[in-house]
């Protein structure tokens, strides 16, 4: 009898577990087996035990996929070396890590006694989970279904990652220019910044050699700078040619 309440106890904590789990991730399984897998981890595997270590190789796999090809189709202008920097830090273990504890996945993973006696769970072990529940995703409703979860999940980490790493490299290619041609440092001026303090936008030319360069819109004066920069760069590339970056 007591081994029966138990057992029902146990299922009810699984499901709850489950539950919890979805709605934390926006997605509701058809194959819940899948989820439990995906948050189990290879610290509590035994002989009737699977942990989640391959859908952890296939859920690296389809993530991979899914930020290259975002990254491919919004930053189209963007060289080879510079999407597989901006890919590198998206997936990276901390970013991941990162997107893992926002969902607060240590609740919702089944580990062995000696992990569960660490006052935290590794990093490491959180970015693992996230990519197997990618790969549960991918199993359990398809490549869109994966995808828009991915891209919904990290998409915080676009904007502060690729945005700024993308975008830094125009200012710095703009001054080097204009030190080359002007032999001057470029400075940026805020023509206009409109909207509620939470949600601006604003309007920055870049300046350089006595002249002003196209404007350019931004989320922020850093991001707006970084845009002049580009615009800046392109006028100077048809003025002179080839050598402008």
């Amino acid at each position: 009898m007591k081994d029966d309440k138990d057992n029902e106890a146990a299922l009810a904590e699984r499901e709850a577990r489950l539950s919890a789990c979805e709605q934390a991730l926006g997605h509701r399984f058809l194959d819940r087996s899948l989820l439990d897998l995906a948050l189990t981890h290879s610290s509590l595997r035994d002989p009737w035990t699977q942990s989640n270590e391959r859908l952890e190789f296939l859920g690296d796999s389809v993530l991979g996929l899914a930020v290259s090809e975002h990254l491919f189709c919004t930053l189209g202008d963007r060289p080879e070396g510079e999407l597989t920097h901006v890919k590198s830090r998206v997936v990276s273990r901390s970013a991941l890590a990162r997107v893992g504890r926002s969902l607060d996945l240590k609740k919702y993973l089944r580990v062995g006694k000696g992990i569960r006696q660490h006052r935290s769970i590794p990093p490491s072990l959180i970015a693992n989970a996230l990519e197997a529940l990618v790969g549960a995703v991918y199993l359990d409703a398809g490549f869109e279904a994966a995808r828009a979860l991915v891209l919904r999940l990290v998409d915080p980490l676009f904007h502060d990652l690729a945005g700024q790493r993308v975008l830094r490299n125009f200012k710095a290619a703009l001054q080097q220019t204009v030190q080359r041609l002007f032999g001057v440092t470029p400075t940026y001026n805020v023509l206009a910044a409109v909207g509620p303090d939470h949600s601006k936008e604003f309007l920055v030319e870049a300046v350089a050699g006595g002249r002003s360069f196209p404007p350019a819109r931004g989320r922020s004066k850093k991001q707006a700078e970084q845009r002049a920069a580009r615009e800046a760069l392109r006028v100077l590339k048809q003025e002179h040619g080839h050598d402008i970056p």
